[in-house]
């Protein structure tokens, strides 16, 4: 490794849980931190802790940890339990909708940089969305993220943002999401792949609307969502599916920033995103349903044509 590399490892911010085990030396805890993949190992050790938390041996707690100073320093730590997948909890929160702002969450990138949803990218229109890179599915997540490839070639980089978050913290790690991008060509100017703290990515699940079902240790169930937040930062439009055509989301997207923008393409997403919704949350059914109809009202319209071309063109015989 070299010494670039090097200060960039210690550099990075890294969300981290672990638990309490008791009080060190010169105001310190003894903390038990869980792994985080490819950076740090599961070890104990002394830890400064910020702010100050008066708990009990036993006790779990988040923070980011910061490996540039001694002794290795936890902030932004708070009382934490494990990351527990499953259904969104919106009576725990306020539910993100249209018009909600996004909060000031601090969430660190594939570069190790905390990233605050609310004032990042001051004047740009983001795009954010949720995988997990252990996805098995090639026709989920991979999905999500070679669309967002095109959508990073596609959209003024000056005027536009694209955020997806992870909703596997325990595992995906800023190392692994910088693996994952490298893999989808993820320009971190350009397309940030985000975690965080366990139990602020639980929240925000919760306020995303994101239900996220365990079936195995590294799978789980989700459903699929896009938001699309204007330059005030405000919630400007809810995709529930990610079987858009890339077009039409960058024609919602400009519609969004006030660009010039194709109709055609934000009726396509909107028709497809209500079919969807009507199929019970299904993209490829829906997606299905929506060219079958679309099939019928071209023929019926073309018939209805041809029916009137026809008695324009037939002129019965004088008497």
């Amino acid at each position: 490794m070299t010494l670039l590399h090097m200060l960039a490892f210690l550099a990075a911010i890294i969300p981290v849980h672990g638990t309490v085990l008791g009080p060190g030396a010169n105001g310190t805890l003894i903390i038990r931190n869980d792994p985080v993949t490819k950076m740090v190992p599961a070890r104990t050790r002394a830890y400064r802790v910020t702010p100050k938390l008066h708990v009990t041996p036993g006790v779990g707690i988040d923070g980011f940890l910061d490996r540039s100073v001694t002794p290795w320093r936890w902030y932004d730590a708070a009382i934490a339990a494990k990351f527990t997948p499953g259904l969104p909890e919106p009576d725990r929160v306020i539910p993100f909708d249209y018009g909600s702002h996004m909060p000031h969450t601090i969430l660190i990138d594939q570069l190790g940089r905390p990233v605050d949803l609310a004032s990042s990218f001051p004047g740009k229109v983001e795009l954010i969305s949720f995988v997990f890179t252990r996805c098995p599915d090639k026709d989920e997540c991979p999905t999500v993220s070679n669309k967002f490839k095109y959508l990073q070639d596609h959209l003024d980089p000056n005027k536009f943002h694209l955020a997806i978050i992870s909703l596997d913290p325990v595992y995906d790690s800023p190392a692994v999401l910088r693996a994952y991008g490298k893999q989808f060509g993820a320009d971190p100017q350009r397309w940030s792949l985000l975690t965080g703290q366990p139990q602020q990515i639980q929240n925000l699940l919760n306020r995303f609307g994101i239900s996220s079902m365990r079936v195995s240790d590294a799978n789980f169930i989700h459903n699929d969502r896009v938001f699309l937040v204007n330059q005030e930062g405000a919630v400007a439009d809810i995709v529930d599916t990610v079987g858009f055509a890339p077009d039409s989301m960058i024609s919602e997207a400009k519609h969004t920033a006030g660009l010039v923008s194709s109709p055609l393409g934000r009726l396509e997403l909107s028709l497809v995103a209500s079919v969807v919704a009507l199929c019970g949350g299904s993209q490829y059914s829906g997606v299905v349903l929506m060219e079958t109809i679309l099939f019928f009202v071209i023929a019926i319209a073309s018939f209805a044509v041809l029916a009137w071309v026809a008695r324009k063109m037939w002129v019965p015989p004088s008497p």
